[in-house]
């Protein structure tokens, strides 16, 4: 079922119940009303008939004489009056033969008020006693129930057209109301069938409207879209560019070696090649999986990590390959929370990413300080530097400038979108400056693990 429809259902619902609730008070007080102009009456024409009585009977009237015919005029709707002594009707008057009242022998009443239901209608009346006998007074409701029923009737009815009108008139608005949604169900359909995530909803208004904000989040959402799939096209193209000329070379010499036909030294430098290139595209498919985890936004689980350690085992091993060139600077004692792993991937990223860019006899150099709340890794080159206009894009997967790749054609673009990733997972920074005598300096900070709380014994 439709928002729209839910809505006028809905709406409907609800003033059909306030329409019951209130047109039922107003006739339960209309009905009050009259039936106590009723009793009202019918106790002024009870005063009357003892007034005139005791005025007839004190002017030497005899009980089988008095009259009771001016009496009956106290009221509109068919009534009458008796005046009873020792059980027997001495005087009476208006309509005694009304049938209802007659079907409802109010003579034969006790004292009080009375409401009875006829085969005519209903009948109130009321037995008062006095000290010389008991005065009757009734009066037939038939007209005013019928009044009464009438007005129900009416109530009905305006109810309905009240629901219906308010039904029709809610639809309306919120067809209205409802229909910058539509606009962005039709955007949301054109997108999937064409995938054109340029298209926008452009709605304007009240910067309050709940629909104005939807439509801009969802443009503020098709702009994230259109980012993430240009990104996603790039992303596969590179990783083709990049697999496309290993695999080749690997292909080719393969088949070569498969022709039996080159001398030995031939075979030995085909070899080689197949096997550098097969660790070049080895090298490139586990950096895929670190981004491809990335974007899966594992859950970070923080563990108590002591980097200057990272930092000497990262020293050792890369010492192997850039032999003395490598060099410590300066460590201290830096506790933070994080994954021992990636951290250590993050040292070794920079660290071969400078050896890589920097040739012989150029010094790398590592530092590791602590910068109040901070850890500030700090790895320095001597190497190619970087050039001001390549500088904004150095952390974009797959992009080397133009000096990269004059330096070394082998590099995949990755590793400083992995040192990005990594930090940014250990809610850190990090920042990549040109040193003034050449070369190339990068700050990794990350926050300190808290120390423990000391307890005492």
């Amino acid at each position: 079922m439709r928002i729209r429809q839910r809505l006028t259902i809905w709406y409907g619902a609800v003033l059909a119940l306030v329409l019951v609730v209130a047109l039922w008070l107003a006739y339960d007080l209309h009905a009050l009303a009259h039936d106590s102009e009723v009793d009202a009456s019918l106790s002024e024409m009870a005063s009357r008939a003892q007034s005139e009585i005791e005025t007839q009977t004190h002017s030497g009237v005899p009980f089988g004489a008095i009259d009771l015919s001016a009496v009956h005029r106290a009221i509109d709707e068919p009534h009458a009056v008796w005046f009873l002594s020792d059980g027997r009707v001495v005087a009476w008057g208006g309509m005694v033969d009304d049938r209802a009242i007659v079907l409802a022998a109010v003579t034969g009443l006790s004292d009080g008020w009375h409401t009875q239901d006829t085969a005519s209608g209903r009948v109130r009346s009321r037995v008062v006693p006095i000290g010389i006998g008991t005065i009757v007074v009734a009066a037939d409701l038939a007209r005013i129930d019928a009044a009464n029923g009438e007005l129900r009737v009416a109530y009905v009815l305006l109810g309905i057209a009240a629901v219906a009108v308010g039904m029709a008139v809610t639809s309306a608005i919120a067809g209205l109301a409802l229909r910058p949604i539509a606009t962005l169900n039709d955007t949301a359909r054109g997108i999937a069938a064409s995938r054109d995530f340029e298209r926008r909803v452009h709605m304007t208004g009240d910067p309050k409207d709940e629909l104005v904000t939807l439509a801009r989040t969802f443009d503020e959402m098709l702009t994230s879209l259109d980012d993430a799939y240009r990104q996603q096209q790039r992303f596969v193209g590179d990783v083709s560019h990049e697999l496309r000329t290993p695999l080749t070379t690997i292909r080719g010499h393969a088949e070569l070696l498969a022709t039996g036909e080159l001398p030995p030294a031939a075979e030995r430098d085909a070899v080689v090649r197949i096997a550098r290139e097969s660790t070049r595209v080895s090298r490139l498919v586990d950096e895929l999986l670190v981004l491809a985890r990335a974007e899966a936004a594992e859950t970070l689980v923080p563990r108590p990590v002591h980097l200057d350690e990272v930092v000497m085992e990262v020293f050792d091993e890369m010492r192997i390959v850039a032999g003395e060139r490598l060099r410590v600077r300066w460590i201290e004692a830096a506790v933070v929370q994080g994954e021992r792993d990636r951290l250590k991937q993050l040292l070794l990223a920079l660290v071969d990413n400078a050896n890589r860019y920097t040739p012989a006899p150029g010094h790398i150099e590592l530092s590791l300080s602590r910068d109040g709340a901070d850890a500030v890794l700090r790895v320095d080159d001597e190497g190619i530097g970087i050039d001001d206009a390549d500088m904004p894009r150095v952390f974009e997967r797959f992009y080397r400038g133009a000096a990269a790749k004059r330096a070394n054609g082998s590099g995949s673009g990755l590793g400083l979108a992995i040192v990005r990733w990594i930090v940014d997972r250990h809610r850190g920074s990090v920042r990549i400056e040109r040193r003034e005598t050449g070369g190339t300096s990068v700050l990794v900070r990350l926050p300190l693990a808290a120390p423990a709380p000391v307890t005492s014994a």
